[in-house]
């Protein structure tokens, strides 16, 4: 079971992802989305990758058009999972 809050070391890695720029657009400045949540689910801080603004909360993004159309547009989340991992060297 995921704790409520990151640890130490799950911050630590969310600034080296979010280092890597949006995983769509590749913008500089972005924050980490928690994949595979469901609605409202509990959130496992693990399963993040990055996304700008416009990606993630804006009119292209996956809070605002729903998950099934942002998944049909760009890729599964699974994918962006996998890419972000391997863009780490994990």
């Amino acid at each position: 079971m995921t704790a409520k809050q990151p640890t130490k070391a799950q911050r630590i890695r969310w600034e080296k992802i979010r280092e890597l720029g949006c995983i769509i657009c590749g913008a500089v400045y972005c924050s980490v989305h928690h994949a595979k949540t469901g609605g409202g689910g509990r959130r496992n801080h693990d399963l993040v990758f990055p996304l700008c603004y416009e990606h993630h909360q804006g009119e292209q993004g996956i809070h605002f058009i729903s998950r099934r159309v942002w998944e049909e547009r760009y890729g599964t989340e699974d994918y962006f999972l996998q890419k972000t991992k391997e863009l780490l060297g994990e």
